[in-house]
């Protein structure tokens, strides 16, 4: 439950209408006015839905091949659900994460006005959604590209910093990406980066061992690498003084 002070935060966020602007393999996104904060809605399978009734209801219980995707779904769901709370809990500043709400509740009594493709408004009660409030991070290569074209090599250089940091801090408390695509899983702040997907980050107690995520960060990065190598190579000496620093 959210402290006084996040109850605030929360309010002034919140009080914003949210409008359309993505849609992922697990969540839709919608963007604040602000710009700044982006809340992302869980997609369940049809199945899973309200009122499964009228989806199928009886081939997913007596369907061999239905009842396979039902199990499936229920696993990636549960693997999705801890990746969430496992980033809430341990990796709350590395994902940007202001609130996670998983299950239904009766006690944040908000309301969210979302605006979707066609510009329709529609009003969601948030206690009974799934959904995971983030800071909007920029993405790492439009803005290394907008750096590089004005000649800010100290900002650019800051941002292969964060970077490189971002996967070694979320390493050292013992996490990975599966699904580590830098282009568009993770994103800039004023003063960090951070996981933009979070749904992807698994536990690894091998990893926090130096020798072990040092070459898994290069690894990582290499696709990163040969971006700076092909399109930015004045900044490529910044990110082997940023692995050398790990």
């Amino acid at each position: 439950m959210p402290t006084a002070d996040e109850t605030l935060f929360l309010d002034q966020i919140l009080e914003q209408k949210f409008h359309y602007f993505a849609k992922g393999s697990r969540c839709f996104g919608f963007i604040s006015d602000d710009q700044k904060y982006v809340i992302k809605f869980h997609r369940y399978p049809s199945h899973l839905r309200s009122f499964p009734q009228f989806t199928h209801f009886f081939s997913y219980r007596f369907n061999p091949r239905r009842k396979k995707i039902k199990q499936y779904n229920l696993q990636q769901i549960h693997a999705n659900f801890e990746s969430y709370k496992n980033s809430y809990l341990n990796l709350k500043e590395e994902a940007g994460i202001i609130l996670l709400h998983i299950n239904r509740t009766n006690h944040l009594h908000k309301t969210i006005s979302l605006i979707d493709k066609t510009q329709v408004e529609h009003k969601v009660c948030l206690d009974d959604v799934t959904f995971i409030l983030q800071k909007r991070a920029d993405l790492i290569y439009p803005t290394l590209d907008k750096l590089n074209s004005e000649k800010k090599y100290d900002e650019a250089k800051q941002a292969i910093f964060h970077l490189i940091q971002l996967i070694s801090k979320s390493c050292q408390k013992g996490y990975i990406d599966k699904d580590p695509v830098i282009k568009r899983n993770y994103g800039l702040l004023k003063d960090r980066a951070i996981h933009i997907d979070v749904g992807d980050l698994i536990k690894n107690e091998n990893i926090s061992v130096r020798e072990n995520y040092i070459p898994y960060v290069k690894e990582m990065t290499e696709s990163f690498r040969k971006q700076l190598e092909s399109n930015y190579p004045e900044l490529l000496p910044y990110y082997y003084q940023a692995i050398l620093a790990l």
